[in-house]
């Protein structure tokens, strides 16, 4: 059926664009029609209208002011739908028929580059992946393996590897980008896939085709202006390169630009970091809290103090990737002590950094043609405190500083270069001038002379003819109709002294007076409205200069941009730790931790009155390399696993540590099992996950691990539990391969026999005090294993009802002294019975828990209605 002709150009570039959303420019409203005004106008709460298409009948129609569209682009984006920008690309009074049109942008959760779409702490992460084929070892076995390169377009952040999938999967997790690109019908590993799943990550598939090495080349080669592979490190890696020119192809596409900021590749290698698993990244709450509403219970968050905004993004990036190489990890460690020690150069660096902005989103508009005045001038405000503080790090000692100040000195003079061209105050647009700085070009100085005479001959023109005509109240006015007039009301003609000069030409009556323009004011006029459209074209020409000057410096700004944030993550440690009186710990290539007086930095950090209760750890592979932790719920089991991890964490990212002293041996990778989750999308109970967390730990610990478990096994039987619990003690002790140094948090008392005989194992205890029937805390890991759980106790702490914690001490007793399995369906039913009380036979449960009962009694306390009730309960329970 027949349609309007808009409505056919709007058919032929939705169909051009499948998938996306299309925002279509009209004059100064973007309009969405059919399908995506009824979602657009449900996601962003518009209003849902319709409009005549010809023979077709009504179309669904929603719309908004173009200036809005930042605003509504970020909510699309959020609720998980790509958006193509449709603009007018020919001026509509030039046009023959109807506007020219095309997408000038396709914005998704990956590719958006919009301030309003993001966290300027938080990289903007796009991702490829295609599977690889396994490679074998001599005995025919191999893990599967995984190309992939992750791009951020906002910064022009390159980065590529092949690895294990395994190892693709920690580092998805670290990185947590917001969409995928793939292959159609590739199958995305399980665990990328939870992740996907839980974080609303958007997956795109793409033509197997875009991602062949041929295509992928010509993508590189052209991009980067190189002629051959090795000129970017991918000489014979065959899958890095196809998934590298896929992605960079994906964003030029979406982007509709030539990307130039994008201006190294880095190839990804993964062993140079302790390998973090998602659980273990989970687990610490290293980067995202468990908890998404409270973000102050991450690592970061304590430890940024960060004064840019790269700053907080290399702080994220270092925190989720700590350093195997003890040479990096001292390197950082000097610079950081020297701050610590050097208050002033620590203030001088605070000042010196708080005025540079984003540096490197800068040059992503820049490098994407998206750049205006202001980031321009933004830009050279950057590059001239830059330079600031490549003065204060010329009086600092630390090795790792020299490069960061060499960077650094190269912005001299081109912040103030460029900031000599713009005005301060400076327009948002680029095409309508009020730009460039007076005195920055001579042309355009002189044309803006010329029309500042100009402008003085009109204001000066209702003077002059006032006096001429003796007319007070003659006026001189403008509108965008027939522009410049002079107005005389009918009143004052009647009283003026001189006539109307014949020169004078009646353009406009209205009801009061009369509307007159002249010659030589229509001349003036012309001049003006030709000036201002040559000078907003010269300014717009000398910009673009600018910008391109700018951008043909991109190389040396990010490298600058980089030395800053790196700089900042330094300041940023140093400042934790004078706040959070930290110490330097000393890292070693051999295996052990010493640790004195530690403490969680999270907990103490966010509660600074707390009396944090710190503890030694002391684990080395020639004593004690595995902890058995026994003690009652609530006691601080899981705080003491958690702040090891995370002291050993902080000592390998080259930051203090919240100790006394700590002597840490280099930890490849840390694994934790900390903590109750399932896994319902895939149909996993809490107990399935642990099993497959712990099965992973089993395959993958080695003697320079740390391994931090915390009550293995309790989502099962209890004698089920316990078995495995005793089976993964022994392994990780007695197997060389996965003796790692091992926290081992547990309720099962029985393996404190177990740890016993073990020669490198030994039990240790987080310490309570009973007072009467009241348990205390004291939080404190001593030597020998505690006897008892406390669980009744801490129920009873927690509010349970009475007559439930005298049922539970009951059964705990019969449990405790025939070993039943609550489990076992005639231990059951045996637990079920009635205790009888035989007055002649040696003490049993039922007398030892009635004389519990009586000794837990206060007669003094008591209402006599309160005494006669708990009378009544104790003839219930065992006078029958």
């Amino acid at each position: 059926m027949a349609c309007t002709p808009l409505m056919q150009q709007y058919y032929d570039i939705k169909a051009q664009n499948p998938g996306c959303i299309l925002f279509f420019r009209m004059g100064d409203f973007f309009e969405l029609f059919e399908d995506d005004a009824v979602i657009a106008s449900k996601i962003l709460g518009i209003t849902l209208t319709s409009r005549n298409n010809g023979a077709s009948g009504a179309t669904p129609l929603c719309g908004f002011p173009h200036h809005a569209a930042e605003r509504y682009i970020p909510k699309m984006v959020a609720a998980g739908y790509r958006v193509a920008i449709c603009e007018q690309v020919e001026d509509p009074k030039l046009a023959k028929g109807i506007v020219k049109r095309d997408i000038v942008e396709i914005i998704s959760a990956g590719t958006a580059m919009n301030e309003a779409n993001l966290d300027a702490k938080e990289a903007n992460y796009l991702c490829a992946y295609v599977p690889s084929a396994a490679e074998k070892n001599a005995e025919g076995k191999g893990a599967e393996l995984a190309a992939f390169a992750i791009a951020d377009v906002t910064t022009g952040y390159l980065a590529t590897s092949k690895s294990s999938v395994q190892a693709f999967e920690c580092e998805f997790c670290r990185r947590m980008p917001k969409e995928i690109v793939v292959p159609e019908g590739t199958k995305i590993p399980d665990g990328v896939m939870d992740l996907i799943k839980s974080e609303n990550i958007l997956i795109t598939e793409l033509p197997a085709f875009q991602f062949g090495e041929e295509a992928a080349k010509d993508t590189l080669f052209n991009h980067f202006k190189v002629e051959a592979l090795d000129g970017l490190g991918l000489d014979g890696r065959t899958e890095e390169t196809s998934v590298t020119g896929a992605l960079l192809q994906y964003l030029m596409y979406q982007k509709k630009s030539e990307l130039s900021h994008f201006t190294a590749l880095e190839i990804l290698n993964l062993d140079d970091y302790m390998t973090l698993d998602p659980s273990t990244l989970r687990n610490l709450e290293l980067v995202r809290p468990l908890n998404a509403d409270d973000i102050s219970s991450t690592l970061c968050y304590v430890l940024d103090f960060t004064v840019t905004a790269m700053g907080g993004r290399t702080l994220k990036d270092w925190v989720s990737h700590p350093l195997i190489s003890v040479d990096r990890i001292k390197a950082r460690e000097e610079a950081v002590d020297e701050l610590v020690n050097n208050p002033v150069a620590l203030d001088e660096l605070k000042e010196s950094l708080t005025s540079i902005l984003d540096m490197e989103r800068l040059m992503g508009r820049v490098g994407s043609g998206r750049a205006n005045a202001r980031d321009l001038a933004g830009m050279g405000r950057s590059l001239a405190q830059a330079s600031k503080v490549a003065d204060v790090l010329e009086g600092l000692q630390s090795p790792i500083f020299e490069p960061m100040r060499e960077a650094l000195v190269r912005a001299q003079g081109r912040g103030e270069e460029l900031l000599s061209q713009f005005n301060d105050d400076l327009p948002l647009t680029v095409r309508e001038g009020g730009m460039i700085r007076e005195g920055a070009n001579a042309e355009l100085d002189a044309m803006n002379a010329d029309i500042k005479d100009r402008r003085q001959w009109i204001a000066s023109l209702e003077t002059r003819e006032k006096e001429r005509l003796g007319i007070p109240s003659l006026k001189v006015g403008y509108n965008k109709v027939f522009g410049y007039y002079i107005e005389v009301t009918r009143a004052a003609m009647a009283k003026a002294t001189n006539p109307i000069p014949d020169e004078y030409i009646r353009k406009q009556t209205t009801v009061n007076a009369e509307r007159y323009i002249t010659p030589e004011m229509k001349e003036c006029e012309s001049v003006i409205s030709n000036a201002e459209v040559n000078i907003h074209a010269l300014e717009y020409k000398i910009f673009s200069e600018l910008r391109d000057r700018v951008n043909s410096w991109r190389a040396e700004l990010q490298e600058i941009a980089n030395a800053i944030a790196r700089v900042d993550t330094l300041y940023s440690f140093a400042r934790a730790a004078r706040k959070y009186n930290y110490v330097c710990p000393e890292v070693f290539e051999g295996s052990g931790i010493e640790i004195k007086g530690g403490f969680h930095p999270v907990i103490v950090a966010v509660n600074p009155d707390l009396d944090f209760i710190s503890n030694d750890v002391k684990l080395s592979p020639e004593a004690t390399r595995l902890m058995l932790i026994t003690g009652p719920n609530m006691a601080g089991k899981s705080t003491y696993l958690r702040q090891t991890g995370l002291i050993v964490l902080m000592a390998q990212i080259g930051c203090f540590v919240p100790a006394e002293s700590a002597r840490i041996g280099v930890v490849d990778r840390i694994f934790t099992r900390v903590g109750a989750s399932d896994r319902l999308s895939r149909g996993l109970s809490t107990f399935m996950v642990e099993m497959i967390e712990t099965a992973n730990i089993l395959r993958n610990a080695t003697a320079h691990s740390l391994v931090l478990l915390d009550e293995i096994g309790r989502g099962t039987s209890t004698f089920d539990g316990l078995s495995i619990a005793w089976a993964i003690v022994e392994t990780l002790h007695d197997e060389p391969a996965r003796a790692a140094l091992t926290l081992f948090a547990t309720h099962y008392h029985e393996l404190t026999g177990l740890v016993e005989d073990l020669e490198h194992a030994g039990n240790y205890q987080v310490a309570v005090q009973e007072k009467g029937d009241k348990l205390l805390f004291l939080h404190k890991i001593l030597e020998g294993a505690c006897d008892s759980s406390y669980g009744i106790h801490v129920a009873e702490m927690a509010g349970l009802p009475n007559n439930v914690l005298r049922r539970a001490r009951k059964i705990l007793m019969r449990l405790e002294k025939h070993k039943i399995d609550p489990s076992d369906e005639a231990a059951n039913k045996k637990l079920k019975e009635k205790p009888q009380v035989d007055l002649f036979a040696p003490p049993d449960e039922s007398t030892m828990l009635l004389k519990e009962e009586i000794r837990r009694l206060h007669p003094e306390e008591m209402t006599p209605m309160q005494a006669l009730q708990t009378l009544m309960d104790l003839k219930e329970n065992y006078g029958k």
